[in-house]
């Protein structure tokens, strides 16, 4: 990839890298600006400003650019400033030229941002921590704790609280540096919260109620009695059982035997119970089918000797213990690019369900791209590899029957080709609409369209933000 477009990628307002890598932006654009402790006490950008003139820029502990203010991070480091909303300046020492550093996504929705310490080295940590620092977003203890700190040990003594409990909340108004004890009191989840977890993690099983061997209690119309539990954790609590007598009932259903037969107490009776592996609900129309060997080998995944693996047509994977037929089932529905982890290895949901479920197109992508140009695609091995559009281009609809294999380049096109709108910061009510992305980047004078992908996926741009128009 280009320097360019790594640039580009960044976020960064950019003519021409070759010419980057000579100088930094210059300052022209930026007003420098000095905050009083008073003037600034709160996340406010409409503050009074003890200089209404230009500051000189060493003097400076607040940099203004595009209307959008961005304070000093750290105590004695005045060289990186951060804005509300997790943007980031990072000037050269002798305050003439600046580069933009970029928030990115760890994919757990925090945003991470690589900038340097007090001894010019560079770092990264939370985004959020870093902007909460710059403008006063701690508790007392740690506003008492941090006084003279080193930017290199603040990273690691003081961590930041999400307050809303939402990651991808970066926000400035939503984060609060703390002690770590005090985070960890925040944070520390209630017993009922622990039950709860502990409840919604247990497998479910079915419950068959017997007088004696053999012979079922019946209800008052004659019926046996058989009760699903979503949750193995609340029939464990109701009949003080153990994990274990469930799971050796489950394991001994088709051969029952004395451990296949729990001794349980029914409305105040003396009965046995047989348990059995709770079939969970299918959707309608859904469809299951096994990860095969060959699977298996596409992913480069070995086979595990205790579980079985599941694909639905619908967005869903199961999992499945081999001996007691207990099954979990993750969905995926409402989920952009989810990923899920396999035998050590992380893999992208619906390139499995494509793989599944399409081995036949597959083989005849392949045979296909082999005649048109003598070169052999893989799905997972090789420099040739294959991608996975999303037919109807809403990349959280990963239904079986909205994938298909394509030549990467085809898929480039067409991602380049989807419609988009795109607006200023905060100016959503003068967006405007593109009949592509690759005619949007043109419209905004970026010579590819990697800079716009980013606007739309991102939210990360210091200027833009942006959309896909989904038909």
């Amino acid at each position: 990839m280009s320097n360019k477009r790594n640039a580009e990628e960044m976020g960064t307002d950019v003519e021409d890298t070759t010419d980057r890598k000579k100088k930094c932006f210059g300052i022209e654009n930026l007003v420098f600006l000095l905050f009083t402790a008073a003037s600034c006490s709160g996340l406010c950008q409409g503050c009074d400003l003890c200089h209404p003139e230009e500051c000189k820029p060493e003097e400076a502990n607040a940099i203004k650019k595009y209307g959008i203010i961005y304070k000093q991070v750290g105590r004695g480091f005045d060289l990186t400033f951060a804005s509300l909303t997790c943007l980031f300046i990072r000037m050269r020492e002798d305050f003439k030229y600046y580069t933009t550093p970029t928030a990115k996504d760890n994919h757990n929705g925090r945003l991470i941002v690589r900038i340097t310490d007090d001894n010019g080295v560079k770092m990264g940590s939370q985004a959020l921590k870093f902007a909460s620092l710059a403008w006063g977003q701690l508790t007392p203890a740690a506003k008492l704790g941090t006084a003279g700190m080193p930017l290199r040990e603040f990273k690691f003594a003081f961590p930041v609280d999400h307050i809303d409990s939402t990651p991808s909340n970066n926000d400035v108004s939503n984060g609060m540096i703390m002690t770590k004890a005090e985070h960890k009191a925040k944070t520390r989840p209630s017993a009922e919260t622990i039950a709860n977890q502990a409840m919604s993690l247990s497998a479910p099983c079915t419950m068959t109620v017997f007088v004696s061997k053999g012979e079922p209690l019946l209800d008052s119309e004659g019926k046996p009695i058989v009760e699903n539990y979503p949750h193995r954790k609340k029939v464990m609590n109701d009949y003080k059982l153990k994990s274990s007598q469930i799971s050796n009932s489950i394991q001994y259903e088709d051969s029952p035997t004395r451990n296949s037969l729990v001794k349980i107490k029914y409305n105040g009776q003396d009965c046995l119970a047989q348990f059995s592996w709770y079939n969970v609900p299918d959707l309608e129309g859904e469809i299951w089918k096994p990860l095969t060997a060959a699977d298996h080998d596409a992913l480069e995944l070995p086979i595990p000797p205790l579980t079985e693996y599941f694909v639905s047509n619908m967005k869903r994977f199961k999992f499945v213990v081999i001996s007691t037929k207990n099954a979990r089932i993750r969905d995926f529905r409402r989920q952009e690019r989810p990923q899920i982890p396999l035998m050590g290895r992380t893999l992208i949901f619906h390139r499995v369900v494509a793989l599944v479920f399409h081995p036949d197109q597959l083989n005849a992508k392949i045979a296909e791209l082999k005649a048109e140009t003598g070169i052999i695609y893989t799905f997972a091995k090789g420099p040739y590899q294959l991608d996975v559009d999303h037919i109807d281009e809403d990349e959280t609809n990963h239904n079986a029957n909205n994938l298909q294999f394509m030549k990467p380049q085809k898929n480039s096109e067409k991602s380049n080709g989807r419609p988009c709108r795109i607006w200023e910061i905060g100016k959503k009510d003068a967006q405007k609409e593109h009949p592509s992305v690759a005619a949007a980047a043109k419209k905004m004078g970026y010579k590819s369209s990697s800079t716009v992908h980013t606007i739309l996926k991102n939210n990360t741009h210091p200027k833009w933000r942006g959309e896909y128009i989904v038909k």
